[in-house]
């Protein structure tokens, strides 16, 4: 078990009491959308008309500093989840960060429904905090801390390009974004993704992000891990330990900064999410996990680091599988943060989390991943066991219709053409465009799940 009790550590996280999220769907309409390779059908490449010019100021949008809190430390939290969301709403507990050598062993999957202290999460309202407390527990061991919101953001929208200044701390960083309109228009605001390397449904209009993201936080091609470079990094001297997949999060939180504070660009962001595949579905995933204004959370064989749990990774391998484990994953790549190379091998089981409470954050959100039977590097097995124990948490919590995982017999990144495209189209139908369908059942049980192995504490039923 996780030890229930740091009563001696100080780290403490004081979260401010305010009012408890929603899980209100958004509004809006549009038609039906196709697929092709990925998920979704190619959008439309017509420009939007030239927008207005505003600086903002941290704290002025709803984007607000993220809560992180260093082990051994004592920090003040805005109750955000990392940069732009809210998953300290309702809370107002003081939440301890252990240290790394105080975390205790725990083979199984942890109890995502028990505080670190012990405490049992018993409502919705403990759950807020509960969220918080992952939240900053993943940001400490796993991805590496989120700056939260800049001191200052720039923004000047035309002709479907949007650039972007931000400062902080006497630094500034440029950058931009180009934005396509919505396939087969709809007039009025649309909703969009963030497309890292993915096609839009039709009607929702395209972010192209996947080379901003390059040049917040340079990928190595999977060649290995470097000395972390980048306009991120730049700004940021200070978080050379954050990973490249929170720093690509980051940076898009920025960009829904500027696109709240710009006009022509079409878009309604409270129907907004991300997609891509593989590497990029990692990053599309931890983008909208880390900020709650990604109203649709989504992800295409990302695999290990966001959706296989490491516990059971690590048990593959052990048992002769050839899957991406904890240790594997941290030497590729700068995906993860620098933290996490302590919990390669055998020490992966000294994680106070595991990924189903890291998809959980995405609640009261809904929550898509689309996987593979035949991807045998993402490890089948492990991302059925996460999802399951994540199908649990969304179960306990009211909302079971809002957690999809189609699960077909093909490989990597190549759903498309089978019902993943059907359960991703009603999600995105439902949810970004406000259509009347039913999102129930849309949960492939590919696998058993093996609750005496992994499964750590009942599931209560929370009011």
């Amino acid at each position: 078990m996780i030890s229930r009790a740091f009563v001696g550590c100080l780290v403490l996280v004081h979260l401010a009491a305010c009012s408890s999220s929603s899980s209100e769907e958004p509004e809006g309409t549009g038609g039906a959308g196709s697929s092709s390779t990925q998920v979704g059908s190619a959008s439309g490449t017509g420009g939007a008309p030239a927008g207005s010019t505003s600086t903002s100021s941290a704290g002025s949008t709803s984007a607000s500093a993220g809560s992180t809190a260093s082990a051994g430390s004592t920090a003040a939290s805005s109750g955000s989840a990392g940069g732009g969301g809210s998953s300290g709403e309702g809370c107002s507990r003081e939440i301890r960060i252990p240290t790394t050598a105080e975390l205790m062993t725990n083979p199984k999957m942890p109890d995502p429904f028990t505080f670190l202290d012990g405490t049992k999460v018993t409502s919705k309202a403990d759950w807020a905090c509960r969220r918080e407390e992952i939240s900053l527990l993943a940001q400490e061991f796993i991805y590496g801390k989120n700056p939260g919101a800049p001191e200052s953001i720039e923004a000047t929208y035309s002709g479907g390009t949007l650039d972007i200044t931000v400062s902080n701390g006497g630094r500034s960083i440029e950058f931009s974004v180009t934005i396509r309109a919505a396939s087969g228009g709809g007039g009025g605001p649309t909703p969009a993704i963030f497309s890292i390397g993915a096609s839009a449904p039709a009607g929702v209009a395209t972010i192209d992000y996947g080379s901003v993201g390059e040049k917040l936080a340079k990928s190595t091609g999977s060649q290995g891990r470097r000395a972390p470079s980048g306009l991120f990094y730049d700004l940021y001297p200070d978080h050379r330990a954050t990973g490249s997949l929170m720093a690509w999060a980051w940076g898009a939180s920025r960009v829904i900064d500027a696109l709240e504070k710009t006009t022509g660009h079409d878009i309604d962001t409270t129907r907004l999410s991300a997609l891509g595949c593989s590497r990029n579905g990692k990053e599309a995933g931890v983008i909208g996990l880390f900020d709650e204004r990604i109203a649709l959370v989504a992800a295409q064989s990302p695999g290990s680091g966001l959706v296989s749990g490491w516990r059971p990774a690590e048990a593959e391998k052990s048992a002769g599988a050839n899957v991406q484990t904890a240790s594997q994953i941290h030497g590729e790549e700068n995906w993860m943060g620098d933290a996490f190379e302590a919990f390669g091998n055998s020490n992966v089981s000294k994680l106070p989390i595991d990924q189903h409470e890291v998809l959980a954050l995405a609640w009261p959100r809904p929550l898509i991943i689309m996987e593979g039977t035949n991807d045998g590097w993402n490890c089948p097995k492990c991302v059925y066991t996460t999802m399951k124990y994540t199908q649990l948490i969304y179960e306990a919590l009211g909302s079971k219709d809002y957690l999809g995982f189609p699960h077909p017999n093909h490989g990597h990144c190549q759903q498309s053409g089978t019902f993943a495209t059907q359960y991703y189209d009603a999600f995105v139908n439902r949810f970004l465009k406000g259509q009347d369908v039913e999102t129930a059942d849309l949960f492939t049980d590919s696998f058993t799940f093996d609750a005496a192995r992994w499964q750590d504490g009942d599931i209560p039923t929370l009011d």
